[in-house]
């Protein structure tokens, strides 16, 4: 098995060029990533409970629209009675106008001219007052429990009664708006719509023994939810118009589920034991100047086999075993380096190489120390690659010392 591992490895890993004689290889294997936090050891179940906040922002919505119709209708019936006086007033001058008509004329009264008196012209009434629409409020759609349990997992526990109690809680949408892009210009102009809301979600994690551990609101930042393009600001409208609703559930869903993954990676990276995948950059050497590099391929290959095995367990013990051999193959060559002579067999090449390995070995053996000592040595190499290589690395190493410091 550790054959075919060691096989599989050099021929997807690739060869690039490192310097003049060294290959550089991809090698990808699993590890269990320690969390941030440690639980109580004597816990191995937890429990997901969630707490509907946005059902608290329906009732406040669905109050404010009560509020907002009664103020309506108050305007309304005021604005009616205003109408019916105004009304009321114009008929009762028509009506004595008209009965002073009718007097004259029932008494033979006419115009100089001998024509009959016209009649009065009936008043222009005002138009008659509309009530002010009130536009009911978006009510936030009951989350259904069952989706929180199944995609909140903390990994490395069973989901059980509650010694570990996870609690989702479920904020409402806040401070929605559409945004608007103007693009192109002529025939091939567009208008590009956007929806912007807020939509945080609790996260609170509690055992009997150590009480809350987090407690905490994640995800204050602005999501954005696409609408369709459209080739008028007033086709945009026309569409709100038929799928106001289906925008609003639909940007829900989305920013809901998009919420819950993101907590599950939160609450993992703090407290799950998750399997991890992890591709190290890990080097060879070429043949060169007739030189025997035998020893440092069968170093590399003891390297590839430990860190094929560091997910076997949590604290590595399973791959400790190769490690050391790894480490000791790699340091047993560094005793010939020769960083004067860039000719020799282990050069300040091959030197700075093998100090990227052991930093990397030394990283999953839990030997911190060394590996910043090896680390430090490769970034001070004056090899660009070396350099680079741990620039790069500092970040993961430092990230794993702490997760390590942690736990052990």
């Amino acid at each position: 098995m550790k054959g075919l591992l060691l096989t599989t490895a050099l021929v997807l890993t690739g060869s690039l060029s490192f310097g003049q004689n060294i290959n550089d290889h991809k090698i990808s294997f699993n590890y269990i990533q320690l969390p941030l936090l440690k639980i109580d050891s004597q816990y191995d179940n937890y429990s997901v409970t969630v707490e509907h906040a946005y059902r608290q922002a329906n009732e406040d919505s669905t109050v404010m629209f009560d509020a907002r119709k009664s103020v309506a209708m108050e305007m309304f019936m005021q604005a009616s009675e205003r109408y019916h006086q105004e009304c009321d007033s114009l008929e009762r001058i028509y009506l004595a106008q008209m009965s002073a008509w009718e007097q004259k004329v029932n008494a033979g009264t006419t115009k100089p001219d001998g024509t009959p008196l016209s009649e009065p012209q009936a008043p222009n009434y005002p138009p008659a007052p509309i009530m002010d629409q009130v536009e009911a409020p978006m009510m936030h759609s009951e989350f259904q429990e069952n989706i929180a349990m199944e995609r909140v997992n903390l990994a490395g526990y069973t989901q059980g009664e509650g010694e570990v109690e996870i609690t989702v809680t479920i904020h409402p949408i806040r401070s929605y708006r559409i945004v608007r892009e103007k693009k192109g210009t002529g025939e091939t102009t567009k208008y590009e719509y956007t929806a912007r809301y807020v939509m945080p979600i609790g996260l609170r994690v509690a055992n009997p023994t150590q009480g809350i551990m987090m407690e905490t609101v994640l995800f204050e930042n602005e999501r954005v939810y696409n609408l369709p393009s459209q080739k008028s600001k007033y086709d945009h409208q026309l569409y709100m118009k038929d799928n106001r609703e289906m925008v609003f559930r639909q940007m829900e869903t989305a920013g809901r589920n998009t919420a819950l993954a993101q907590l599950n990676d939160h609450l993992n990276n703090h407290f799950g034991f998750v399997e991890r995948n992890r591709t190290a950059e890990i080097y060879s050497v070429k043949s060169f100047k007739g030189y025997d590099y035998t020893d440092v391929t069968n170093a590399f290959t003891q390297t590839t086999l430990a860190l094929q095995a560091v997910g076997s367990d949590r604290d590595r013990s399973g791959a400790i075993g190769q490690i050391n051999q790894a480490i000791s193959a790699t340091e047993t060559i560094l005793t010939e380096s020769n960083l004067s002579d860039r000719k020799s067999r282990i050069n300040d090449k091959v030197t700075a190489m093998l100090q990227c390995n052991l930093a990397e070995l030394y990283m999953w053996k839990a030997d911190f120390d060394k590996c910043d000592g090896f680390s430090n040595l490769a970034m001070n190499s004056g090899e660009g690659k070396a350099k680079r290589h741990i620039r790069d690395e500092m970040g993961f190493y430092k990230d794993q010392r702490n997760r390590w410091d942690v736990h052990y």
